[in-house]
């Protein structure tokens, strides 16, 4: 299955879940999704699932009350309705399964797979005159330099604490301002330190 193929596919998902609002369909394409994901290793799916969590608990709170409709339940100034809380049901697998889909796409193709799937898929719009090929060769640069920084930031914050003397968590976040601004201006000055040759020249 080719990338592009996979890009579509999740596209053509997501149009799914906003033309078919029903609980029913989120249900079956949630038990469908739950059969794809236990293919996908679970320390890749596992990661950034915490401030998930919060977004989506966030999301359900905040469309479950104040909304108009049969009251279930009222205390003081909040309210909580039958037409809320289905809202909010539906708002919340909505985005619980866009993500999931991305965590299966992610996890079943490579970042610079996508990159260049999407470079593809766009290719129309190069020929009309916008730098689709500039665009994803800088963001493909941009996603590899990243693991890249943060391994060097991880270097320096560890060689520092070794030395001791830093302490709180305002004097760790001051220490990493202080990493992180000349490893930005160094990676913009001298990027061959941090990507091959071959991935600077390759368009």
């Amino acid at each position: 299955m080719s990338p592009e193929f996979r890009i579509v596919s999740y596209l053509l998902f997501v149009i799914v879940l906003f033309l078919l609002p029903d609980l029913t369909v989120y249900a079956g394409l949630m038990a469908a999704l739950s059969l794809c994901l236990m293919t996908v290793p679970f320390r890749s799916l596992k990661a950034g699932w915490m401030p998930i969590i919060m977004f989506l608990t966030f999301t359900f709170i905040s469309n479950t009350v104040y909304h108009s409709g049969r009251i279930i339940y009222a205390a003081g100034p909040v309210m909580i309705t039958a037409e809320g809380l289905h809202l909010a049901a539906l708002r919340t697998l909505r985005v619980l399964l866009m993500i999931g889909g991305v965590k299966f796409l992610m996890a079943k193709t490579k970042t610079d797979q996508v990159v260049k799937a999407m470079t593809n898929l766009l290719q129309p719009f190069e020929k009309a005159g916008l730098p689709v090929n500039d665009f994803f060769h800088t963001m493909g640069l941009t996603l590899k330099c990243f693991p890249l920084l943060k391994d060097a930031l991880a270097g320096h914050y560890a060689a520092t604490m070794q030395k001791g003397g830093v302490r709180g968590i305002l004097s760790r976040a001051k220490l990493m301002a202080l990493f992180m601004l000349p490893l930005f201006v160094e990676s913009i000055h001298s990027p061959e330190l941090f990507f091959p040759e071959s991935d600077l020249h390759e368009k």
